[in-house]
């Protein structure tokens, strides 16, 4: 089960909120969860969940988003948030309160895949948000450029790790489907995420992509899009980057 949680996060007069909190709170996280289950999650090197900051930029209102992959973690999660009102931030020194922590929205594997491989038409395209610093790594380094063949591989690692009721081992399916995308749009602008005082720089903003590729490929692109908004894109999604909302256009032109 695929499941999104948020919380209004209110903070205490004078402080405020930054996107690069969310490694903050997932220490707070970390900190909420049974023992054992932190210290497996700690081992694991691809986490059945994202967590970050998202700021609304008309209100200032703060909230802390969620995403899950498993059954089990969506438990745990709803488990350690579900009725708390209060959470004290280490590295701050503070505690801030919580607000209608709830899911706002679930789904499995299989319902994503239904979702573009049972429709008679396939989607054309989608529209992207990263409301957090996101940022890939290849070949050791880092990239800070939305790159259609890291994006689609970040949601296919993902995908593979996660969901095993849609199995999808074609060869080099990533650069096929990285091939029937066309960035159309985008309002990007860099953006820096620190991790333990080390700054990392990345983006954030909206970027609108076309799928061009065959029929298949357009719905797996869909499905892989629309499953970002779970899992995020890019590297450090358990710490507070890769954060995506996603606009898939289902049968229309993009």
């Amino acid at each position: 089960m695929l499941r999104r949680y948020e919380a209004e996060l209110r903070f205490p007069s004078g402080e405020r909120a930054v996107s690069a909190m969310g490694s903050i709170l997932h220490g707070t996280l970390m900190e909420r969860l049974p023992e054992d289950a932190a210290a497996v999650l700690h081992t694991q090197s691809l986490r059945p969940y994202r967590q970050s900051i998202r700021i609304e930029r008309e209100s200032g209102r703060v909230f802390w988003c969620i995403g899950t992959l498993t059954e089990a973690m969506g438990e745990l999660a709803a488990a350690a948030l579900g009725t708390t009102t209060e959470l004290f931030l280490r590295q701050k020194g503070y505690a801030v309160s919580l607000h209608d922590f709830r899911c706002v929205s679930e789904s499995t594997d299989t319902a994503l895949a239904d979702a573009f491989f049972l429709p008679a038409r396939a989607p054309r395209g989608a529209e992207l948000t990263f409301y957090a610093p996101t940022a890939f790594k290849r070949d050791g380094q880092y990239v800070l450029l939305p790159e259609m063949l890291l994006i689609v591989q970040s949601l296919l690692m993902r995908w593979g790790r996660f969901c095993p009721h849609v199995h999808m081992e074609e060869e080099e399916l990533a650069v096929h489907l990285a091939a029937g995308c066309q960035i159309r749009q985008y309002a990007l602008r860099t953006a820096t995420f620190s991790v333990d005082g080390h700054p990392l720089r990345g983006f954030r903003g909206s970027l609108t992509v076309g799928f061009t590729g065959t029929d298949s490929m357009r719905r797996i692109l869909g499905m892989l899009m629309s499953f970002a908004s779970y899992a995020g894109i890019g590297i450090k999604t358990a710490l507070g980057m890769g954060a995506v909302e996603v606009d898939v256009w289902k049968g229309r032109d993009g």
